[in-house]
């Protein structure tokens, strides 16, 4: 399943999951999710806890703060996620240019800038 979400708050030390997400995973509910950046295989998963609020809204909790500020996530980021199973979270970063962010371990973000740019361009009025 792939979901995305788009940071609107300057601090975000909790991420909500849609609830079509939390539906899909059928009742199971995970104490831990391990998102990763997307791109660099499973060299780094991030310890991430699950909370859920009493209307069964889910929440990536403690450790997503350090998640955010180790891919400096900025307000105005595009966050694509696709669940991989096992509580396993691939994330893609696009920035506030639409472009796909690169990082040190990064490797797959080749021409997806690219991409984003010529959509923009068809879509903006002459």
């Amino acid at each position: 399943m792939e979901f995305f979400t788009i940071i609107l708050e300057k601090s975000s030390s909790r991420q909500v999951l849609p609830d079509n997400f939390v539906k899909m995973l059928d009742g199971h509910q995970p104490q831990n999710m391990k998102p990763r950046q997307a791109g660099n295989g499973l060299r780094k998963l991030w310890d991430v806890e699950v909370v859920f609020d009493t209307d069964g809204s889910m929440y990536l909790d403690r450790g997503w703060n350090q998640f955010v500020r180790a891919y400096d996530l900025r307000h105005g980021y595009f966050l694509v996620f696709r669940y991989d199973g096992n509580a396993t979270f691939a994330v893609k970063v696009f920035d506030t240019t639409m472009c796909r962010r690169r990082y040190q371990d990064d490797d797959d973000a080749s021409m997806l800038c690219l991409f984003f740019l010529s959509i923009r361009l068809c879509l903006t009025p002459i």
